[in-house]
């Protein structure tokens, strides 16, 4: 944090967080101090880097969080043999506040591999974690294979399992929520996610993930297996 020169300075200083990127997953928090002209201008010393578009937290002396965006900077960049005289800042920076927008965050901002389904994280966790990455894909469809054969009785795998179990028309398991012709295309579209997953997924030939090396499309695979286990829990549960 630099120093504002002294006659910005001379009114007093309020402490403020500067948040770059807000409400992203690339979200930057720099704690630093603004001279607070009036409601709708500000000055800050030019070292701090605050851009149009950034959002700037203060204190409410009522309690709570004031915020407010950056709409107009103005960048006043002082010569090196003015720094003395203005505090050691090489400058300043005047804002014009704009009218924040409402902050919306996601409840998820990022796909956690401990927040999947229980039976995903048992088989696949500890392989993803030594970046055994196609491995832990593989396993996490075999337990969605495993686990319709156990709640079926059938002898079958793979697609012709799935075939079997999730006919649209006669299922076995009934993983579908909605009523009327929203259950029956539900149901189908299901179908076709179970067997996919194991044409296309399950099967070692078919299942090439950037020869092993790519988390983000593994976790991702692990994600579907997650959904089609949750899809399974209703379907277990009507069992009963």
């Amino acid at each position: 944090m630099a120093p504002l020169p002294d006659m910005i300075r001379r009114a007093g200083m309020t402490p403020v967080v500067i948040v770059k990127s807000h409400s992203s997953d690339d979200e930057e928090r720099v704690q630093t101090e603004a001279q607070l002209m009036n409601s709708s201008e500000a000055y800050f010393a030019i070292e701090d880097r605050l851009y149009e578009g950034d959002y700037v937290e203060m204190s409410d002396p009522r309690g709570g969080l004031i915020i407010k965006v950056a709409a107009e900077v103005e960048q006043h960049p002082m010569p090196a043999s003015m720094a003395s005289a203005f505090g050691g800042s090489n400058g300043y920076t005047k804002v014009k506040w704009g009218k924040a927008q409402p902050v919306r965050q996601a409840p998820v901002r990022r796909l956690n591999l401990q927040h999947l389904h229980a039976e995903v994280v048992s088989s696949a966790s500890a392989l993803f974690a030594d970046n055994q990455y196609d491995s832990a894909v593989t396993e996490a469809m075999k337990s969605v294979e495993v686990r319709v054969r156990r709640l079926t009785g059938l002898e079958l795998s793979g697609a012709a399992l799935m075939q079997e179990v999730f006919k649209p028309k006669s299922f076995m398991l009934d993983v579908g929520v909605e009523e009327g012709r929203s259950g029956s295309d539900e149901r189908e579209g299901f179908f076709y996610l179970f067997r996919g997953a194991m044409v296309g997924i399950r099967n070692p030939k078919a299942h090439e993930l950037a020869q092993g090396d790519d988390p983000h499309e593994a976790l991702e695979a692990l994600a579907l297996a997650s959904l089609l286990h949750r899809r399974m829990d209703i379907a277990e549960e009507r069992l009963t």
